[in-house]
């Protein structure tokens, strides 16, 4: 079952040149999850979910970079499942129809009551009516983060504030990546990166500092954002194909 739904990209969704920004974009799509999840009956757009969906890894490719005030198109549907994961692909299109962004994600299913990780059973799956046959980039793979080995180029402590929380009480999805954004070289930050990878492992649920490590891997550029107390990973972001886009 595929989800449609409209965005307006306003003033506060672009960059220095009116363009759609990577975490406006992110955002788009965490939206359209959400709104998924709404229409299948597991979550609820007031009050307690039945379930809450995690995503613990995105895959965007953006091909154009719409204005600012244009008006695209989002559709999303779910793929493929484990006992453990579920996968969600996505396209964005522009006024003409052209495809702007392409996407994939992982998603776990929590407790709301307890917090844990819920096995994903056909019960919970199939509310989605998934697609696993439909996918967007079939020879992707999201990488382990369960170790990072990397040489580090620059480091820098950042505060985490309240305004950062959203109802699940921790960080928000897309927020991780303006986090990451800080650390950038400056001329790579406003040229833009057409291509993401964003892998979360731990969520920040305090308002406690993070550090985050920079490296430069060739065409990557790789953030790794750290707990500062103990150094846990909380997510590593994976900035590829310096411009626009793709």
């Amino acid at each position: 079952m595929k989800l449609e739904q409209q965005f307006f990209v306003g003033a506060h969704d672009v960059d220095r040149e009116k363009k759609v920004t990577n975490r406006a974009l992110l955002e788009m799509l965490s939206d359209i999850s959400m709104m998924h999840g709404v229409k299948s009956g597991q979550t609820k757009a007031e009050g307690k979910s039945l379930v809450s969906w995690v995503v613990v890894g995105w895959y965007v490719k953006v091909y154009k970079r719409p204005a600012m005030f244009s008006t695209l198109r989002a559709v999303t549907w779910a793929t493929d499942y484990t006992k453990v994961r579920a996968g969600r692909d996505y396209i964005i299109y522009d006024e003409d129809d052209n495809v702007v962004v392409k996407g994939t994600s992982q998603w776990i299913a929590v407790d709301v009551d307890t917090g844990r990780p819920l096995r994903i059973t056909s019960e919970l799956a199939d509310a989605f009516d998934p697609e696993p046959d439909e996918l967007v980039f079939p020879e992707f793979t999201f990488p382990s983060i369960r170790n990072v080995d990397m040489d580090v180029a620059e480091t820098r402590e950042v505060e985490i504030d309240r305004t950062m929380f959203d109802y699940n009480g921790h960080v928000h999805n897309s927020v991780y990546l303006g986090i990451a954004e800080q650390i950038l070289p400056e001329e790579l930050y406003l040229r833009g990166f057409g291509e993401l990878i964003i892998t979360y492992k731990q969520e920040i649920t305090t308002e406690d500092p993070v550090v985050l490590e920079y490296s430069n891997q060739g065409e990557d550029h790789v953030v790794v954002i750290r707990r500062k107390s103990d150094g846990a990973i909380h997510a590593v972001i994976n900035f590829r194909k310096v411009g626009t886009t793709a």
